[in-house]
């Protein structure tokens, strides 16, 4: 039995996914004496089977019948936990509800004022309030003067002062990872979670479409190194794990410490690995040769946008001459990068969303390169949502930023309270219609750059965007039924619309040839010339079953096999 239940939206049911705020309460609440659990959205079953998922969801929490149920929030799964919030206090009017997490911090007046089966939002940092709070609410005497609080008394909406932002980080206690059913994940590798490793908070920069700096209040703070190497040596010994993720927002912000983490990196007994998030204007070289050495191995970096323009716009304010320099330099140390950009924003032309396709259409050619390219979603508490969310519309595609996961199946929820999920509703322009497919299309040049690459040099130059066009265009059938990747690539139309081109043969071997070696995998072969001039100690390809006009390999002297495509 449970005095407290946590309820999170973890699909997967691993730590990697768990939000640490979560483990962090509920560890602070089990060293207080009270009675928690956590159960993820793991626990109870398929998600796509929505019905019978919210039914064990309110079978599996009142079975440890707790007095509290407090649910970690996050946009895109907030219409979730609100349906089963919603069937938990029709079980049992007695027990309180709960909310947290940045979503509720975010539209805490409005969770509020709209929504009579959450009882409570907590809103800001917990550490300090969560158990005299959660202490009155299992007497039954609720504790009203709580910072931090937002709820309603005699027909009114109160908010109290948000909590002091919690000083020293060291001081919190190290995590009771027996909260969760832990399960051996296996070995991290890239494109994989790694084990969360909680450095610090908050982040000084104000970014209109962000809503970090909302709940951190821009105030960065990094806890010291040897707080980190304490926290990661806990995890190996408990795990064994030697791949983390380090969680914080912009963890480059002070060089010093960095290096100074970086330097007691070092010292380990084991070896380790582990990714950070950064931006570009807060790293150099010499950091990226110090961070490498110290087992820096993946990084995630928000570039957003090509456009100058657009950069001023979003206060983002990055120096776009840098950026395709600093990033090879960084995958020259072997270092995944994971760039994400924002495409589609209110006031952006075509000619600044061409100059965010352009560079990204450069930087796909680092190897190693994840780009992530979002369409512009309208999140709670920005400025980017403040300042057009009267002239959002009610749409049923969704942008690829919010995973659209149950939208269909909470419709009610939703579209009865716009103001809780304005990442649902649409900004209209003809521009954002057009380049919508924008990311499935970079998924198709990503593998098939060769062909892509020379189709934009010989036809398209300066005009990209006729590029996405022609393309949305040739393939919006499968576009506008979601088909899946695979799919995208089989039946991918553009190279038929240059039928006529003298090489239209060889385009078509290479795309063959492609899909050939994603699904055999062999190796890393790759495409690398139309001219039979180019080709050096080439021998025909053995046991290719694709037929193709006239096809050489060679190997190169790391072993990569290469393959060029000349007219037989």
């Amino acid at each position: 039995m449970s005095d407290i239940v946590f309820v999170t939206p973890n699909f997967g049911g691993f730590v990697r996914e768990e939000p640490i705020g979560t483990l962090l309460l509920g560890t602070i609440l089990r060293k207080a004496g009270i009675a928690t659990d956590i159960l993820q959205f793991h626990h109870f079953g398929d998600v796509n089977c929505f019905d019978a998922f919210v039914n064990c969801a309110v079978e599996k929490i009142f079975a440890k019948n707790p007095r509290v149920v407090s649910f970690y929030t996050r946009c895109d799964s907030y219409h979730i936990s609100l349906r089963i919030a919603q069937r938990v206090k029709a079980a049992d009017p007695n027990v309180y509800v709960v909310f947290g997490g940045p979503q509720a911090d975010l539209s805490a007046i409005d969770t509020i004022s709209q929504i009579p089966y959450v009882d409570y939002i907590c809103c800001g940092e917990g550490e300090n309030t969560i158990v005299p709070f959660f202490t009155s609410l299992i007497a039954g005497t609720p504790d009203h003067a709580i910072c931090g609080l937002v709820f309603r008394k005699d027909g009114q909406i109160v908010q109290n002062p948000r909590p002091d932002l919690t000083e020293d980080l060291d001081a919190l206690p190290a995590i009771d990872y027996t909260l969760l059913d832990y399960k051996n994940e296996g070995t991290s590798t890239v494109g994989k979670r790694l084990f969360p490793i909680d450095v610090g908070r908050g982040c000084p920069f104000s970014c209109t479409y962000c809503s970090t700096k909302l709940f951190w209040g821009r105030k960065y703070r990094l806890k010291s190194a040897e707080k980190i190497i304490e926290e990661i040596k806990y995890v190996h010994n408990l795990f064994g794990e030697t791949s983390f993720n380090f969680e914080h927002d912009m963890f480059t912000m002070n060089r010093r410490k960095v290096i100074e983490v970086c330097q007691m990196l070092k010292t380990l007994d084991f070896p380790i690995t582990w990714r950070c998030s950064a931006r570009l204007d807060c790293i150099d070289d010499e950091l990226v040769d110090i961070m490498h050495d110290a087992g820096m191995r993946t990084i995630f970096l928000g570039i957003e946008s090509g456009s100058p323009r657009v950069q001023k716009m979003i206060n983002k304010n990055l120096k776009l001459d840098d950026i395709p320099q600093k990033l090879r330099y960084i995958a020259s140390k072997g270092i995944h990068i994971t760039a994400s950009f924002i495409f589609g924003f209110p006031n952006e032309t075509e000619e600044d969303f061409a100059q965010t396709m352009a560079l990204m259409i450069d930087l796909s050619t680092i190897p190693g390169i994840n780009l992530v390219p979002n369409l512009c979603a309208f999140f709670p508490g920005t400025e980017l949502t403040a300042q057009y969310y009267d002239q959002l519309e009610d749409i049923s595609t969704y942008s690829n930023a919010t995973r659209g996961i149950a939208v269909m199946e909470c419709q009610d929820i939703i579209r009865q309270n716009p103001v809780l999920f304005p990442h649902y509703r649409e900004y209209k322009t003809e521009l954002r219609e057009k380049i919508q497919y924008f990311p499935k299309m970079l998924i198709n040049w990503a593998a098939f750059r060769p062909v892509y690459q020379y189709l934009r040099e010989e036809y398209y130059k300066d005009r990209i965007c006729d590029f996405l066009y022609h393309y949305s265009d040739c393939n919006r059938d499968l576009l506008e039924t979601d088909a899946d990747k695979r799919t995208l690539l089989k039946n991918d139309r553009i190279p038929d619309k240059f039928s006529d081109d003298e090489k239209y043969p060889i385009l078509k071997d290479i795309i063959r040839f492609l899909m050939w070696r994603n699904e055999a995998n062999p190796g890393d072969a790759q495409v690398f010339c139309f001219d039979p001039e180019q080709l050096t100690r080439g021998v025909p390809v053995a046991n290719l079953k694709i037929a193709p006009t006239a096809a050489y390999c060679q190997r190169t002297e790391s072993g990569n096999l290469r393959v060029a495509f000349v007219r037989g």
